[in-house]
């Protein structure tokens, strides 16, 4: 629909696909990004083991998108109980640099339009405009 151009088109990819993982792996599986801070071979281990392991490998990711002329909007819900965004470490903070936690959010940040979560965190609604 021309919405944008390639370079923000594969922007927008981007951003869906972190939306996704981060409700995978953190909202569905509950693996928090710390962890992943600690000892990735952990972290990954854990995502393993929660994918066969009840309740986590029955949560499901919620997906719906509308796609106009004007705009897309696209939003991702896992089962997980929610976080609070606003809690996340400043991922662009000097002390924060080497850490995981917080990096997928500034991508769909800085690529999106406007994003917002849901009361309990659960839920990220993304919105892209048309470039004039």
């Amino acid at each position: 629909m021309s919405l944008c151009d390639e370079r923000d088109l594969i922007r927008v990819a981007v951003a869906i696909n972190e939306a996704i993982m981060n409700a995978i792996y953190h909202g569905n599986l509950d693996v928090g990004s710390d962890l992943r801070d600690e000892d990735e071979e952990t972290y990954l281990d854990l995502i393993h083991r929660r994918r066969d392991l009840a309740p986590y490998k029955d949560r499901r990711i919620h997906l719906w998108a509308r796609e106009s002329r004007a705009e897309a909007i696209y939003v991702v819900r896992d089962e997980g109980a929610g976080f609070d965004p606003n809690a996340l470490p400043d991922p662009t903070d000097p002390a924060n640099l080497t850490r995981a936690s917080g990096r997928g959010l500034l991508l769909i940040k800085t690529f999106m339009d406007q994003v917002e979560h849901n009361s309990i965190g659960n839920q990220i609604t993304m919105r892209k405009r048309r470039v004039s």
